[in-house]
């Protein structure tokens, strides 16, 4: 061991295609307009693309804290908002858990996001995180199924891994791939 480490992380121009390709899916299913963040292993975004008609502001920052939330955690988002917002028997949380995960979402100065449409990504033959993608503006379970689609339809798909690895989304017009 030389103690140099190095970290794995998408390329620009797979972000982007992720992005992009997260965005036709919102579109072939007309749900609302969307923000997408890709993210790197390390919590840096690179790139943001959000479709005409999102609002410009909270959707785009909603989106970069569902991908910070991935990366923080080595998680979905939706599994980080289920360990401190439901119960084991999938009930209410106590106070006590409810203020741990306000306390941590606050300690990250509110980038991070405990509801669904934050996906991780890994290098499928290694484990390794290469990155995140976050997206809003349509209904949580359409947001993670766009962030979902946009990675299964990629040039690397056969390569990255997802978590989670399937969607939940109920609304889907015109699903593409074999999620």
């Amino acid at each position: 061991m030389n103690g140099i480490l190095t970290k794995k992380s998408l390329s620009l121009a797979i972000a982007d295609e992720i992005a992009t390709l997260a965005i036709q899916a919102c579109t072939t299913n007309g749900f609302k307009p969307i923000s997408v963040c890709v993210m790197d292993p390390s919590g840096y975004e690179i790139v943001t693309k959000r479709m005409d008609g999102c609002p410009p502001t909270a959707y785009a920052k909603i989106s970069h804290a569902k991908a910070t939330t991935c990366v923080s955690t080595n998680s979905s988002s939706r599994a980080y908002g289920t360990k401190y917002l439901k119960g084991k028997d999938g009930g209410e949380v106590g106070p006590s858990t409810f203020v741990r995960v306000i306390n941590q979402i606050n300690i990250m100065n509110g980038d991070m996001a405990a509801f669904q449409g934050g996906i991780l990504l890994q290098e499928a033959a290694t484990g390794d995180v290469v990155g995140a993608v976050g997206v809003s503006g349509a209904a949580g379970d359409e947001d993670e199924y766009c962030a979902l689609e946009g990675v299964k339809q990629c040039s690397l798909a056969d390569v990255l891994m997802t978590v989670p690895e399937t969607h939940s989304c109920k609304t889907l017009k015109n699903h593409v791939s074999s999620l």
